[in-house]
């Protein structure tokens, strides 16, 4: 991939992760109503809330609350779906974006969609005056205090057979098929390789077979980067990296050795190596994609854009410290269970909820 091409990822990504509706936004860092629907734009690159939109069957009718809407984007896609029907409430604490999903729900001729500024914290009385089929937040699940209880109050709001829907940020599998900047050599290479390699033995057998047919197969890139990003959070990868028919002194310097030997010993005294990926909290999983990541730049680094983890994205602290599996315990405890999710792109998911039946 061109530098450039990698730079402008890198850069859009960035402004998108890090701050998105204006939940988690300081007052004083605000972007101006503009940039913001810019940037909402770019974003949708990415969440691609048309997709997401249409796998959710929406019906005539249906009430929809969407938290943390910024300037509307998901909003005005959600009035549309509905024809008229229904009610769309999108809310915000910034009262410009408020404003104008008004103004630009009057000019469409959106009369179903509704906005109303909501209190940056805890649960607004708002929230209370309606009853919801669906209630959406995009990216705003972290900004949010207490949510054990803030969500538990919201189950009470929700319909029969309603659904809670979060997009958030993935940071599990953190390569695309755009980070295989040398797909066919490392294809070429794999190929050659048995499981005394360890990136060899940890692909899955569908994987290894289109690597037998010398990668001629359509699908080989995209099963390649599935298995590796499996690879990337799994607390037992550095088994093969440390043992005596692999390892080798010389695999990282000194300081990458030291670095590594510290984050498994800081794994192995909080007790993360012997969990599943699924059973790790934010912080073990950012350690273990912190050793597995040297291991993928010191031996697939030429074969991966910037140098093996093109698709990291500098994210900001709260979405990047946002965990898929930290967040289904707080809303299992909140009287939720999971019901589906929805693979958008390689770094968004949207994950579906419904209220537990008492």
């Amino acid at each position: 991939m061109p530098k450039n091409r990698i730079f402008l990822r890198i850069w859009i990504m960035s402004m998108i992760v890090t701050s998105i509706a204006g939940h988690a936004t300081p007052a004083e860092a605000k972007p101006p109503l503009k940039f913001a629907i810019m940037r909402q734009e770019h974003r949708n690159e990415y969440v691609q809330f048309e997709t997401i939109i249409d796998a959710l069957d929406i019906t005539a009718g249906m009430t929809i609350l969407d938290i943390g809407s910024g300037p509307g984007y998901a909003s005005f896609l959600f009035a549309e779906k509905l024809r008229g029907s229904g009610e769309v409430f999108a809310t915000d604490i910034r009262e410009d974006f408020v404003n104008h999903i008004n103004d630009e729900a009057k000019r469409r001729g959106l009369t179903n969609l509704f906005s109303a500024v909501v209190k940056a914290e805890g649960m607004d009385d708002f929230y209370g005056k309606h009853r919801y089929d669906l209630v959406f937040l995009s990216n705003a699940y972290h900004c949010l205090e207490n949510r054990i209880e803030y969500f538990g109050k919201m189950r009470g709001l929700l319909k029969r057979d309603a659904r809670l829907v979060l997009v958030l940020y993935n940071q599990v599998p953190v390569f695309s098929a755009d980070d295989l900047s040398d797909a066919d050599g490392l294809i070429e290479m794999l190929s050659r390789e048995n499981d005394e390699n360890p990136f060899h033995k940890n692909l899955s057998a569908g994987t290894k077979q289109l690597l037998k047919d010398h990668g001629k197969e359509e699908g080989v890139e995209d099963a390649l980067v599935e298995d590796f990003n499996r690879m990337l959070v799994d607390p037992q990868f550095y088994k093969g990296f440390y043992s005596d028919s692999y390892f080798r002194k010389n695999l990282f310097t000194v300081p990458e050795r030291d670095f590594a030997n510290w984050l498994l010993m800081t794994l192995h005294e909080d007790g993360v190596l012997g969990k599943r990926a699924d059973q790790m909290d934010a912080k073990a999983m950012r350690a273990v994609m912190k050793l597995n990541r040297l291991f993928f730049m010191k031996k697939l680094g030429g074969y991966l854009s910037e140098g093996g983890m093109g698709a990291y994205i500098p994210a900001g602290d709260a979405n990047r410290h946002t965990s898929k599996y930290v967040m289904l315990r707080e809303l299992d405890a909140a009287g939720y269970k999971y019901s589906r999710e929805i693979n958008v792109s390689p770094y968004f998911d949207a994950v579906i909820m419904v209220p537990k039946i008492p």
